[in-house]
């Protein structure tokens, strides 16, 4: 089984955003707080407008453990965000579905955009994990804040964080290592 890995590149991260963003503003929003916030797609499809309204961190309980958890959103992706929930009401979901409303889009619909737009471009192996890796392997790079990302990520160890984001060269040990 091949490791899904995240995108390192930043032009062609760039390059999926403006794919994304000819195809509508709420894909490309959806991408650009995935690889943004870390938060896994699930939590950013369950979002409504008072969750992410005036924040600068978004905060999700956690379905598999319970725990709480809170992620930045920088001064950028907040504007975004803003800009797209502008004349929404505050109980509306953020990513509704096209049938009524009622129910976000799904995690499944998530990766079939994903999925096209990296098609078009000849990238395979892309799919909504990879957006969450991406934003861990940026964040590394950058403050080289281990520790947070192993909060976020619920990781035991700081080995394990590392080889999730693609930073360490070490085979996992089980599989399960790669999906906490």
């Amino acid at each position: 089984m091949k490791l899904i890995q995240p995108i390192k590149d930043t032009n062609l991260i760039n390059t999926l955003k403006s794919e994304l963003l000819k195809v509508g503003y709420r894909n490309y929003l959806l991408f650009d707080i995935a690889i943004n916030t870390g938060l896994k797609i699930i939590d950013i499809l369950n979002l409504i407008v008072w969750d992410v309204k005036n924040k600068s961190q978004i905060e999700v309980k956690e379905s598999r453990t319970g725990r709480s958890l809170k992620y930045a959103v920088s001064p950028e992706i907040h504007n975004e965000i803003e800009k797209f929930i502008l004349g929404m009401s505050a109980g509306d979901l953020l990513f509704p579905s096209k049938k009524g409303g009622k129910k976000p889009i799904t995690d499944k619909q998530a990766y079939k955009w994903i999925n096209q737009i990296s098609g078009k471009l000849g990238l395979d192996d892309i799919c909504t994990h990879t957006l969450r890796k991406t934003f861990g392997y940026h964040h590394y790079k950058k403050h080289n804040d281990i520790a947070l990302l192993q909060n976020l990520f619920n990781h035991s160890t700081p080995d394990m964080t590392l080889r999730y984001i693609g930073v360490a060269d070490i085979e996992a040990t089980s599989i399960e290592d790669f999906f906490q």
